[in-house]
């Protein structure tokens, strides 16, 4: 399943249950009918907490787990030309409500919340530990989504701080638009880059990612960087990736663990407790000069 589509698969059933009691900080997040001109709200704001998430997305719920999901409200709009649904997810931490928010980021970036995406009547933005999506169907509506993802992103105070890994990453110019994701887990991970069906990067508690195109010799190439706990476990991880298979009749060199890959060529490196792995290559020479070049950034750099 894609990434759009697994984010916009919804059951056609709905837990009816208020915003009150644990969600009650979430209902005070949402527009009122005088905050945004034109709007009128439809039916209960709903809750969905811990795995009754399951009741309102059809497909997309496990996701939105592997990146911390606490709880969720629910509340559609009536405006003139149609209908607005606004939904607000609280999870665990500022860098998991980061992360679900850089699965889909193709689009136009509008000043809402810290970062925020609009295409095609669907706005995501995330603000602390909130990820916010407003969207219709109606792709008109877009100033009505904008004003309510705007008061949204005033009533939530809090900021967070994006990922520390994200200080590894190469200049934004050395990057193709729009591909960084920042994930948690395989289900991330294989949406934005299938690479198998084990655990083969040994994902987990205490485990974080990234994965983005990266251009060498006007190639893209796809990279993932993994940091472990510590270097003992990345070690682990790395003799358990170099024995997976994903990279074929592999060589250990200089450069890191190198060979043949699904897409072209590959190669794998670890550099204390982060590996960082190059795939798609057109040759091997594109992807040493990557692996090289990589992480942009090391420990203690100013």
């Amino acid at each position: 399943m894609g990434k759009k589509k697994l984010l916009c698969a919804f059951a056609s059933l709905f837990l009816i249950i208020g915003c009150g009691g644990g969600g009650g900080g979430l209902k005070g997040l949402l527009p009122s009918t005088a905050e945004v001109q034109g709007i009128k709200k439809e039916g209960r704001a709903q809750l969905y907490e811990g795995k009754k998430l399951f009741n309102y997305m059809d497909g997309g719920a496990e996701l939105f787990y592997e990146y911390g999901f606490e709880r969720a409200c629910v509340q559609r709009y009536k405006v003139a030309e149609g209908e607005v649904t606004v939904e607000i997810y609280q999870m665990d931490l500022p860098t998991d409500a980061y992360g679900i928010y850089t699965f889909d980021t193709q689009g136009e970036h509008p000043q809402v919340g810290q970062e925020a995406t609009y295409e095609k009547g669907l706005l995501t933005f995330w603000k602390g530990r909130y990820f916010v999506r407003v969207f219709a169907q109606n792709e008109g509506l877009k100033e009505s989504i904008l004003a309510l993802g705007r008061v949204i992103s005033q009533k939530i105070t809090e900021k967070g701080n994006r990922p520390e890994i994200l200080e590894f990453l190469p200049p934004v110019q050395m990057r193709i638009r729009d591909t960084l994701l920042y994930l948690r887990g395989m289900i991330a991970l294989n949406n934005a880059y299938f690479l198998s069906h084990q655990n083969v990067l040994s994902l987990g508690e205490g485990v974080e990612g990234i994965t983005f195109k990266y251009l060498q010799e006007n190639q893209p190439l796809r990279v993932v960087m993994v940091r472990y706990p510590g270097s003992p476990r990345a070690e682990k991880a790395f003799q358990s990736f170099c024995a997976s298979g994903v990279i074929k009749e592999g060589i250990l060199k200089d450069e890191g663990f190198l060979g043949k890959s699904r897409r072209g060529y590959g190669g794998v490196k670890l550099v204390e407790d982060l590996l960082i792995l190059v795939l798609d290559g057109k040759n091997l020479r594109t992807v040493k000069r990557a692996l090289r070049t990589l992480p942009y950034k090391h420990k203690g750099d100013k």
